[in-house]
């Protein structure tokens, strides 16, 4: 076998196992899972945050189950992804920011992992916008350097005028080019601990350790009291990245690596959980956001029989998803369940575990989980 992941097969084997979880077609899931929401548009945020300085992002006044169970006695934290926005007014508002939507704790990408935020993996936004901007620049640049050789060769008689609009319509569009989109690895692809950038642009040879040390971290820190902790994994998101310890380390090439890293992640938590005796206290809920890009070819997943991929609308390969809950003691261990669930039941389960109550604008469906997972 190309890929082992052993962590992942024993928890499938000690775990309840969903085959047949919905999630939808690009990642902005996140949102869905963490606030609970009847559907995306009931959010009010646009489909995908391109620019981490734009103003947009899940409502502050938004529900997520992070504010019920702070409600409950909880400490909340995210390590991870976010993209779902940092301010609206200001640069510094932080009224999109995960410590104004329950979270007491936040170390890790407020934006996400595109192209841009690793060299030579090339461009992942708006890039026919880029195209159409290098072209221009390049053109006006071009005119202003051959009017130019004209006047001073005497072949043509042309105003300085010209000469110099021309030249600053070209640094303009140079300006417009270069500043929001070269630039873009500083602006968007940083690290955050709550408020504060603390690598800019972020290292992505080392994210993955740090990550695991930050999660580890919140969990000992917060041991004998409740706690929630979302943990939003960078993998296997593309462009792919691995830690040194994992590159060549399976026979699928770098998708490989990121699929073993992963598995070596989530083993390393259950590793850490056990460890502080909170096996039998610790519900952990494993799934993905969504299906393989295979747009991307060998580095985006494959699907299996199942049509279609992410960012491809309703096609199942796009929005099928296993789902793995894993609670050793309460729940019933070994079991496959094909029944059709959603992530947006991952809402209403964890409030009701918690003995939260939900909002009357959100579907109760936590009973269709828990009957079925609980011994």
């Amino acid at each position: 076998m190309s890929i082992t992941r052993p962590i992942n097969h024993e928890i499938s084997s000690l775990s309840a196992v969903f085959v047949s979880v919905l999630s939808v077609c690009v990642c902005v899931c996140v949102c869905v899972c963490v606030c609970g929401c009847e559907g995306l548009g009931s959010t009010g945020r646009v489909q995908v945050i391109l620019f981490l300085a734009g103003s947009g992002g899940l409502l502050p006044n938004e529900t997520t189950f992070a504010k019920l169970l702070q409600k409950q006695g909880y400490t909340t934290g995210i390590v991870g992804k976010w993209h779902l926005g940092v301010n609206c007014e200001s640069r510094n508002d932080h009224c999109h920011h995960p410590n104004n939507h329950g979270f007491d704790f936040f170390y890790g990408l407020p934006f996400t992992n595109f192209n841009d935020c690793k060299p030579g993996a090339g461009k992942g936004v708006l890039v026919d916008v880029q195209e159409t901007l290098w072209q221009i620049s390049a053109l006006l640049t071009l005119a202003s350097l051959t009017l130019l050789a004209a006047r001073a060769s005497g072949l043509l008689r042309v105003s300085w005028t010209l000469v110099a609009f021309l030249a600053a319509m070209s640094l303009l569009s140079f300006a417009v080019w270069f500043v929001p989109f070269e630039l873009l690895r500083t602006w968007n692809c940083i690290i955050m601990r709550n408020g504060e950038v603390v690598e800019q642009p972020l290292k992505l040879e080392t994210l993955n350790a740090r990550l695991m040390s930050e999660a580890e971290r919140f969990v000992e820190r917060h041991k004998d009291g409740p706690f929630l902790l979302f943990l939003s994994l960078a993998h296997v998101h593309t462009p792919l990245f691995v830690s040194e310890g994992f590159t060549g380390k399976s026979k699928h090439g770098l998708y490989g690596d990121n699929v073993e890293e992963v598995d070596w992640m989530v083993g390393r938590m259950m590793e850490t959980i056990a460890r502080l005796g909170l096996s039998e206290k610790t519900m952990m809920y494993f799934t993905s956001d969504h299906g393989g890009h295979i747009e991307e070819g060998p580095k985006g997943g494959w699907n299996g029989i199942y049509r279609g991929g992410k960012a491809m609308g309703g096609w199942e390969g796009g929005i099928r998803v296993p789902g793995i809950f894993r609670w050793p003691g309460r729940l019933n261990p070994g079991r496959e369940v094909a029944e059709p669930t959603s992530l947006m039941d991952v809402f209403p389960t964890v409030v009701k575990l918690a003995g939260g109550a939900l909002p009357e604008d959100r579907y109760n469906t936590s009973a269709q989980i828990l009957n079925t997972i609980f011994l």
